[in-house]
């Protein structure tokens, strides 16, 4: 296992719920490396009331992000697909390393199957998972069918910070929904805390934190960013 003693990661999250899961993760994974986590709930609730993650909240996510290089990181991870079209776009601003989440998600998942199943919980999602998987598939000369279901039921348990119920609706949805794939991916982070609810199959599930952070690990490890 690589020393990760001095080095530190650069968290940008958009619900406060993902901090426990990462510094989880990260204590499992790297121990020694240091985590420092910054929310911005309200870039998300900018897309959710526009319907979608424009060019503007891209690029006011994207000057955030490049702002937490002043903090002396190592590296920053955006753990927010709506807005995870601004990590790539603040990569090309700063000299930092500035990892997508789900881009390593996406990467596995248009190598397991020619059906690709998004379910995501919000609406805002769902255009930036898409156009990653497919960003990914062509990058590999893949061309899956990708389509993409929204748990209605479980966005508004989301919103309103119902947990519990909000993790049982994202299983049931994905209960409801896997026998029609070959892969299903889930587009938001926090709905991987719902897999210990799902019934056992034979579809792959894929989901962004364990994936993303161990991607990013690798990096730190190989690479010295």
């Amino acid at each position: 296992m690589s020393d990760f003693s001095g080095k530190t990661l650069q968290l940008f999250h958009t619900a406060p719920a993902l901090v426990p899961v990462f510094d989880a993760l990260a204590a499992e994974m790297a121990p020694g490396l240091v985590l420092r986590h910054t929310v911005r709930e309200d870039l998300l609730k900018r897309a959710i009331d526009l319907g979608e993650a424009t060019p503007e909240v891209i690029e006011a996510a994207a000057s955030a992000i490049v702002e937490e290089t002043r903090k002396g990181a190592d590296a920053i991870v955006c753990t927010c697909s709506t807005i995870g079209a601004a990590a790539d776009l603040a990569d090309n601003q700063t000299h930092l390393p500035v990892f997508r989440i789900d881009r390593a998600m996406a990467r596995e998942s248009v190598g397991l199957g020619e059906r690709i199943l998004v379910l995501a919980t919000l609406r805002t999602t769902i255009e930036p998972t898409v156009s990653l998987l497919r960003s990914e598939a062509v990058r590999l000369g893949r061309s899956p069918v990708i389509d993409s279901i929204v748990l209605d039921e479980a966005r508004a348990l989301f919103l309103s910070g119902n947990t519990d119920q909000y993790l049982q609706a994202v299983a049931d949805g994905i209960n409801a929904a896997v026998l029609d794939a070959d892969v299903v991916v889930l587009a938001q982070a926090s709905m991987a805390a719902a897999l210990p609810l799902v019934k056992a199959g034979d579809v792959p599930i894929l989901t962004s934190p364990r994936l993303g952070l161990s991607w990013v690990v690798h990096e730190l490890s190989e690479h010295s960013v």
